[in-house]
């Protein structure tokens, strides 16, 4: 540890000892009442205005005290994170770090403001078209080579990792971080698992001050899982579509349990790997001829595919992935490259937050003629506009899907 750092983790642990329990709280027993919040405002006018001699709370304590009495009903909060960990807070979030950037934007989806995250990853700043707001902000490094001296020369309050991506790194963080400042607070969140995805944004509105825009939110994407399930659910298991989804690595796929397993099955697809215990595992092309697929799902935007996305307008990436899935040796006899049921989609848009743009994409090629209303570009077009608050044109900017 440098001599800077341990500097600054000397000046951080005597500002942690001078924590306190609710602002504003006379009778201090953690409960913030209108008359006492009332009491510190009229207290803190007359100081500043009438010259009082009553000591009046700091501008930062009724501040903190107005948003506890609005948001926590005027008591400490105790929340849950993904990974099972309970904590207790009495002062509002005012300064955070991200190390996880999928949580960054469900933190936009439920209208955080900018001017609250004061460090994100290295991967949120090499994307100034998705987070153009974030650039300037202090660079963290990323989960799996973080620069500590850059998130505690910042002094958050708040850092987010992962709950169960890289578990033993995002450890390594906390456990170094906390040594420099015990008074950060850590809270571990995915932010793009179907199954956890809700309850996170509920979560994460309630932690922040934010429950109305992430009912909002949530409002919006159950509309668009609800859409799908409502038809899928009535499918039966043995006549669902079968689907060979491919990684941007060939031949890798996707078996059971795994993320992309979870998002075929929620748009209605049985995957052709489905009983493979591995996660993601290497299959034998042969294996892939013999299962048939009436759908293959092609997976670009990273490795030797890191092409299209939101600063990508060229498609013709996407064409040649797709005729090259089709001119593989012998694929011509598998129904999904016989028929043109041959999909390219962008990583972007299955798999992380916006994995339900994806989902309703994955439905709509696996069953066309029962979902003929759903339109999932104007999906991703709301969530950029009304979420994202991106001044985003689909139609002129960006490569997400093929055939479009």
């Amino acid at each position: 540890m440098t001599r800077r750092l341990l500097l600054l983790a000397c000046s951080l642990c005597l500002l942690a000892g001078m924590a306190q329990g609710v602002p504003c709280d006379r009778d201090g027993d953690d409960t913030l009442t209108a008359p006492e919040l009332a009491t510190a405002i009229l207290d803190s006018l007359d100081a500043r205005f009438m010259g009082g001699t009553v000591e009046a709370p700091s501008p930062v304590d009724l501040r903190d005290a107005a948003f506890i009495y609005e948001h926590w009903d005027g008591r400490t909060l105790t929340i849950t994170d993904s990974s099972g960990r309970t904590t207790t807070l009495s002062r509002p979030l005012r300064r955070i770090a991200l190390f996880n950037s999928d949580t960054l934007e469900m933190l936009r989806s439920i209208g955080v403001e900018p001017d609250r995250i004061v460090g994100v990853s290295k991967y949120v700043l090499e994307d100034p078209v998705f987070y153009p707001e974030y650039q300037g902000t202090a660079n963290l490094g990323s989960t799996w080579a973080p620069d500590y001296e850059q998130a505690a020369s910042i002094r958050p309050d708040a850092v987010f990792l992962y709950a169960t991506l890289s578990e033993s790194s995002c450890a390594d963080i906390e456990k170094t971080l906390r040594s420099i400042d015990p008074g950060i607070r850590f809270f571990r969140f995915d932010s793009y698992r179907p199954a956890t995805y809700a309850e996170e944004a509920r979560t994460l509105g309630l932690l922040l001050g934010k429950e109305e825009e992430a009912r909002r939110f949530l409002a919006f994407y159950g509309n668009v899982t609800g859409s799908v399930a409502g038809v899928v659910d009535a499918i039966p298991v043995e006549d669902r579509v079968p689907v060979y989804l491919e990684s941007w690595h060939d031949y890798k796929s996707a078996g059971k349990g795994s993320g992309y397993d979870e998002k075929i099955e929620l748009a209605g697809g049985r995957n052709v790997f489905g009983e493979n215990p591995v996660e993601y595992p290497v299959v034998d092309p042969e294996a892939v001829i013999s299962r048939n697929p009436d759908v293959i799902v092609k997976i670009v935007g990273a490795g030797e595919l890191a092409f299209g996305g939101y600063g990508d307008d060229d498609q013709s990436s996407f064409e040649t992935v797709c005729r090259t899935i089709g001119n593989r040796p012998v694929w011509d006899r598998i129904s999904a490259v016989r028929d043109g049921r041959v999909h390219i989609i962008h990583s972007d848009v299955i798999g992380g937050p916006e994995f339900f743009i994806g989902t309703a994409y994955l439905a709509k090629w696996f069953y066309p003629d029962l979902f003929t209303d759903l339109d999932p570009r104007a999906v991703h077009q709301q969530y950029l506009e009304e979420f994202q608050h991106l001044d985003y044109d689909l139609d002129e900017h960006g490569t997400f899907v093929y055939p479009a």
